[in-house]
């Protein structure tokens, strides 16, 4: 593969979470973050966990049949690792992961990677969708680093035509950056300039855009707590939160 220029954010999160499909340009990228906000391995670490937690949830309730949005590369942990029984198709708006993608579920013959909008569900190969995944059945989604910079009025959106499309019983993995961003604004600033703004949620206004979407019990909590069975409360803190996550289902 020729040395790309331009850092690319797939590449980016694969330096962070330890793997080997990165160049010199992502990590030259990947520390420029790390000066405005040294926690950001660790946030898109936990991000990961949460990815694996939220994806075998959706395996145990019966579901083999999954569709990412926002997939970024298909290693370190991401959904076709965790779940490697099931049908999984990944999707990006960025050529460069999909063709990396392409060629490293070569000899995969459950996955598949493909071009979506995730802000278009219409973007979407159907034909790509029937030959991965066959007729469809309850789907496990995973919409998780996406909803971060889609305004709410395009969201909502996405959401309710996501909800239309998805046969009754689907189980959707969303999450949501939370306020803490705002004490960064320099970090605000770089990802502006990279053409990535950070819409900023809490709780109270993620509730509204899921729509007719069913909350799972845990609720809308930080990613790092979510499990799908709570044996204790999550203690409520003054701290702010980075990323939320929730899990829902039609």
């Amino acid at each position: 593969m020729e040395v790309p220029s331009v850092p690319n954010t797939g590449r980016i999160l694969d330096y962070w979470l330890g793997g080997s499909h990165h160049f010199p340009i992502d990590i030259e990228a990947a520390k420029v973050f790390e000066q405005v906000y040294p926690q950001s391995p660790n946030v898109f670490r936990t991000l990961r966990q949460y990815i694996g937690r939220v994806t075998r949830y959706i395996e145990s309730q019966g579901i083999n049949q999954f569709i990412v949005f926002g997939s970024g590369l298909p290693t370190c942990g991401n959904v076709h690792e965790v779940v490697p029984q099931a049908k999984v198709l990944y999707t990006d708006i960025d050529q460069d992961n999909i063709k990396l993608g392409q060629q490293l579920l070569a000899n995969h013959s459950n996955v598949n990677y493909t071009f979506c909008d995730a802000t278009n569900l219409d973007s979407l190969d159907q034909s790509v969708v029937t030959q991965t995944l066959g007729t469809l059945g309850r789907l496990g989604v995973v919409f998780v680093g996406v909803a971060a910079f889609i305004p709410d009025e395009i969201l909502t959106e996405v959401l309710d035509k996501l909800y239309d499309w998805t046969p009754a019983g689907t189980i959707l993995a969303l999450d949501f950056d939370g306020e803490a961003g705002a004490e960064y604004p320099q970090l605000l600033e770089l990802l502006d300039s990279f053409g990535a703004h950070l819409y900023m949620r809490n709780p109270t206004t993620i509730k509204p855009l899921l729509g007719r979407w069913q909350l799972t019990a845990p609720g809308i909590l930080p990613v790092a707590a979510w499990q799908a069975e709570l044996s204790t409360p999550v203690l409520k803190t003054s701290e702010p939160v980075f990323m939320y996550g929730c899990v829902v289902y039609k």
